[in-house]
């Protein structure tokens, strides 16, 4: 048996997951799922984002299927921050992959690149406040250990935000992210003519590319993302600090149809956690008009990652063959709603099934 731990989450999370689970328990009748009710709905009626007892019950999870977060009720960043970031923290969930790869019939070109995001620093940081309040930050969880000690007087109302990178987590970053590159082109990019915290970053990813005799190129990222528009098919692994990976890899889904195909993995030595990108996008919720293949990626991308080869490549051919056919998402123009392009890839998924 496979267990996979599930958090639908909010708006369009919970009328895709659901419906993408039940697909997956059809075609592999040895994926469990156990469910969370870990949403905004919840943190309105009880104030909890999530629990310390959820996070435990989470780690004995080699995967979890994340749907989406997040309300218009709820003030922007509670619960992205209080859920989201909190997990891939405290999960060690330190790489993120991003692919975009399109579907020629969705875009009319055939795009296939991968961003490979670290996850777990850089100016994605609890150590933030005002100037005009003294705080300190501690930290000793076996792989951090530091004391931050921050008082600062200012006439003027001035917030921060301490962006940091770490020699030990980015060198096994870096070795994971050329391990996942394998012999693709590889480029490497940051601001380090401009934020001096990146020379860390430089430094490190050509230690770590020594070993495994790979050339790689260095990008910064104002010059990649205008090049990455003009020629998207120069880049087949783009590696990232976190803030810059969040902006270029949606970017780069904007490329291949948006994010309603951009799937995403956060992935550790222990754990791991898959989510669509595309958010929770409350405004279209229950109209059966939300794109439904990012959901079906990610899942595929979780399949694969937990060695469920078989079920990983009967929904990637089905995805394809459906697409192919030209059953094509509200969101693209076409007239396939959520639950009928799920209930056609599910279809399609018995029959190849059956051929097997």
């Amino acid at each position: 048996m496979v267990d996979i731990a599930v958090i639908p989450g909010d708006g369009i999370g919970k009328e895709i997951i659901p419906k993408v689970c039940e697909m997956l328990s059809t075609i592999d009748s040895s994926i469990d799922f156990t469910y969370y009710d870990i949403s905004s709905e919840r943190y309105l009626d009880k104030g909890i984002t999530i629990t310390d007892g959820e996070i435990e019950d989470l780690k004995s999870y080699k995967s979890i299927l994340f749907g989406a977060i997040g309300d218009f009720s709820v003030k922007p960043g509670i619960m992205e921050q209080g859920v989201v970031l909190k997990l891939r923290k405290e999960l060690d969930l330190y790489m993120n992959t991003r692919p975009a790869i399109s579907f020629k019939a969705i875009t009319g070109n055939n795009i296939n690149m991968t961003i490979l995001r670290e996850n777990k620093e850089d100016f994605y940081s609890d150590i933030s406040g005002n100037f005009n309040e003294h705080k300190t930050f501690n930290k000793s969880d076996g792989f951090y250990n530091y004391n931050v000690d921050i008082n600062i007087k200012s006439d003027d109302q001035i917030y921060y935000t301490m962006g940091f990178l770490s020699r030990k987590n980015l060198k096994r970053f870096f070795r994971s992210a050329y391990k996942i590159a394998g012999s693709e082109n590889i480029t490497v990019t940051d601001k380090a003519n401009a934020v001096p915290m990146y020379s860390l970053w430089r430094e490190i990813a050509m230690e770590e590319a020594e070993p495994f005799k790979r050339e790689i190129a260095f990008e910064y990222a104002d010059s990649l993302a205008y090049n990455m528009v003009r020629n998207p098919k120069k880049y087949s692994y783009v590696i990232a600090p976190n803030l810059y990976g969040d902006i270029l890899s949606d970017m780069a889904s904007s490329l291949t149809g948006g994010l309603g195909y951009a799937p995403s993995g956060n992935i550790g030595d222990k754990n791991s956690m898959f989510e669509p990108v595309h958010g929770s996008a409350p405004d279209i919720a229950g109209k059966n008009i939300a794109n439904p293949v990012a959901s079906i990626r990610s899942s595929i991308m979780m399949l694969k990652h937990i060695n469920q080869t078989e079920t990983a490549s009967i929904i990637e051919k089905s995805l394809e063959n459906v697409i192919g056919e030209g059953i094509i998402p509200v969101e693209s123009g076409g007239n396939a709603g959520t639950h009928e392009f799920i209930e056609k890839v599910k279809n399609q998924c018995s029959l190849l099934k059956n051929e097997i």
